[in-house]
């Protein structure tokens, strides 16, 4: 039996920074694709810029953790220069 690891997160976007985001968020999406073990991958953006809610799942922890290090490898610092986290929220369920 695995056990399937998911997370929320909320973000501000910092003042001026939303079109970078996007554009960073594009990257994510594109690269994550190519990762194995990725259930969900979601980005929602509020109407008025302001707040980022992310969704992601993965099959398992290893499979998360592969994906949070090409993150950091890769997008952590532009990524941090571009928002503030409000609130994470981790879960894992079995299968």
């Amino acid at each position: 039996m695995t056990e399937e690891i998911a997370w929320y997160v909320e973000l501000t976007v910092k003042t001026g920074q939303l079109a970078n985001f996007l554009s960073l968020t594009g990257e994510m999406v594109a690269a994550t694709r190519a990762e194995k073990g990725v259930l969900s991958y979601q980005r929602f953006v509020t109407e008025d810029g302001q707040s980022v809610h992310l969704y992601e799942k993965y099959v398992d922890a290893d499979a998360a953790v592969s994906h949070l290090r090409r993150f950091v490898e890769s997008f952590g610092e532009r990524f941090a220069s571009m928002v503030e986290r409000r609130r994470l929220r981790s879960w894992c369920a079995e299968r």
